[in-house]
């Protein structure tokens, strides 16, 4: 931004922080007057708001010859992400309002850094983002009428409520995709989904690019580098979306053919999968601490009554959690009796110990 520009953003706030390339404003009780959108369209190219009762919101402007408007907008989810024309720019919304709000204090401040390579992306031709933004979007849809959602099903030539394509590549994230799936809390499951449903495409040799670009008229070589030399922003895009449209490259993405009730049957599946898997491991931990104390259990019984003999308070905490363990251990080898034998034994030898009989009747021991 040049001069005049700054000033006329920092007359609309006290508290902006604004340089040549960014503005930051931040407000405790009250919120920036003004159109944002119209100030992104006619400022800046990307801007993230964060507000701790649970808002976010990130909004990218691109040129509109740039980029795909159609594709774009097969991502669209009402209210939340939206895809629209101003002037000559195409604007892109992704709004999140989580009812619960967040858990303390949220600064936002930095996030837009690392947010920003999002934008080149789609102008790359990249619309990872878009598919995740639709991907958490569905999650806060109202749920489908069973019988309208089965009548949907049956129509293979019915494309509402069906999953848009999914775009290459989601094996390895950019560092900007990962942190929106941070930031916005992308849910896991619905990403290993996306990942499972797509291909994997290559980057174009070399080769290919340099044969494109024998292809150009010598007038077009003379244009682009005189654009160049002028210092025209996006350059470099317009010409790779050319050179691209001269090999005429082959789509390498997955069209999409799951209805939203599938995709979120499945996330939930892979959920249950993932919790019992999860119980399953923490089990195997369990029985094999179980039997590692197996092997001392004597030494264990010893180190109580060493404890014990100190009689001080910090050997008594010390006491419950081996004894529990121990607990643990009696049930496991099926030997209950044993155990509350032991407990007894120990109850009636330290029966005037008053601090260790009220800590082992707290823990029911």
């Amino acid at each position: 931004m040049n001069q005049s520009e700054q000033e006329a953003l920092s007359q609309l706030s006290s508290r902006a922080q604004i340089s040549s390339n960014r503005a930051i404003f931040v407000y405790s009780y009250a919120d920036l007057p003004g159109q944002e959108k119209q100030l992104l369209v006619k400022y800046f190219d990307a801007r993230f708001y964060i507000a701790n009762w649970g808002y976010l919101q990130l909004m990218f402007r691109f040129p509109k010859g740039l980029i795909d408007i159609e594709l774009m907008q097969k991502y669209c989810v009402e209210d939340i992400v939206k895809v629209s024309e101003i002037n000559d720019f195409v604007i892109l919304e992704i709004s999140i309002n989580e009812e619960k709000g967040f858990d303390g204090w949220i600064e936002g401040e930095g996030n837009l850094s690392s947010l920003i390579g999002l934008r080149q992306e789609i102008l790359q031709g990249d619309y990872r983002l878009l598919y995740l933004a639709w991907r958490k979007g569905i999650t806060y849809l109202d749920e489908l009428d069973d019988e309208e959602e089965d009548e949907r099903d049956d129509d293979e030539n019915n494309e509402e409520g069906l999953e848009p394509p999914v775009p290459p590549n989601f094996g390895k994230l950019s560092s900007s995709l990962q942190a929106f799936i941070d930031i916005f809390e992308v849910d896991e499951h619905l990403l290993k989904a996306a990942i499972s449903a797509s291909v994997t495409k290559p980057s174009l040799p070399e080769s290919s690019i340099k044969e494109a670009l024998k292809k150009l008229d010598r007038s077009e070589v003379d244009t682009f580098l005189l654009r160049l030399v002028k210092g025209e922003s996006n350059l470099s895009v317009e010409l790779a979306k050319k050179l691209s449209a001269m090999m005429e490259l082959r789509q390498e993405e997955n069209p999409g053919k799951r209805t939203i009730r599938q995709l979120l049957a499945s996330a939930e599946k892979e959920e249950k999968q993932d919790e019992d898997r999860k119980k399953q491991e923490a089990q195997a931990a369990r029985i094999r601490e179980l039997e590692a104390l197996a092997k001392r259990e004597t030494a264990a019984w010893e180190d109580i009554d060493a404890l014990i003999q100190k009689g001080i308070s910090k050997s008594y905490d010390e006491v419950v959690p081996l004894l529990l363990k121990l607990r643990d251990l009696a049930d496991y080898q099926k030997q209950q009796i044993k155990f509350l034998t032991r407990i007894q034994q120990l109850h009636d030898k330290y029966s005037s110990r008053s601090g260790l009989k009220r800590r082992l009747l707290k823990a029911n021991l």
